[in-house]
């Protein structure tokens, strides 16, 4: 099968699969509502950066009035996936990665669920400098992302823990050990700390993370 993304999923099949793969993804957009609730913005300028099959949009849309989205993914397909799931005339997209937006006081919601671990250092941290830049004063960032423990013997425990879960959700043992493997090879995930780092050098000052599972961590970041 030819990959239309950078995921272990093709588009058509990813709604349907990733929980099979992420523990708890259906709980990354309840947390993220729960964090956009609480800023109290009256309208809603919402850029979705690696938006994928725009699960998080067909959610929102329903849960928040006065909300308009601009949807972000390096991949044609999942972009064309998301067009027909939403079928809504507020929302725009464009087909690039966080790394090349260029938008300035634009937002004052800026969200990447599940996207940037399949960049390089210098791509995120050029990313994460354009995502401050596309901030509106006072606006949020919330992150969802791998991560990886600065131990190896707790990595290597963590991703056998992980690879348990997914033998639990129908994968093959083989199936589990090969995504496994796609770690620090396929994509590329950091520390917390380095997280947090890249945060503070692109001129984020309140940084919190405000939900960790396996080796997932939602956090937030306010201009």
């Amino acid at each position: 099968m030819i990959k239309d993304n950078s995921t272990t999923l093709n588009a058509k099949q990813y709604d349907n699969a990733i929980s099979n793969t992420l523990p708890y993804y259906m709980d990354f957009f309840e947390q993220t509502f729960e964090v956009v609730e609480q800023c109290g913005f009256e309208l809603l300028d919402w850029l979705d950066l690696g938006c994928g099959t725009g699960s998080l949009e067909e959610k929102a849309l329903k849960r928040f009035d006065d909300i308009h989205f601009v949807l972000v993914d390096p991949s044609s397909e999942m972009l064309h996936v998301a067009k027909k799931k939403l079928k809504n005339e507020d929302v725009q997209y464009l087909n690039c990665g966080s790394d090349s937006i260029d938008f300035n006081d634009c937002f004052n919601v800026v969200t990447a669920i599940q996207s940037h671990h399949y960049m390089k250092e210098q791509e995120r941290v050029k990313a994460t400098k354009n995502i401050f830049n596309a901030l509106k004063d006072g606006g949020i960032y919330i992150c969802f992302e791998n991560v990886i423990p600065a131990d190896e013997s707790v990595k290597n425990f963590e991703l056998a823990r992980w690879g348990r879960y997914q033998i639990r959700h129908g994968k093959t043992e083989l199936e589990a050990k090969k995504h496994n493997a796609r770690c620090g090879v396929k994509y590329y995930p950091i520390t917390v700390d380095m997280h947090k780092d890249i945060l503070r050098k692109a001129g984020f000052k309140n940084i919190h993370v405000f939900w960790y599972s396996y080796m997932q961590m939602g956090i937030y970041a306010i201009k």
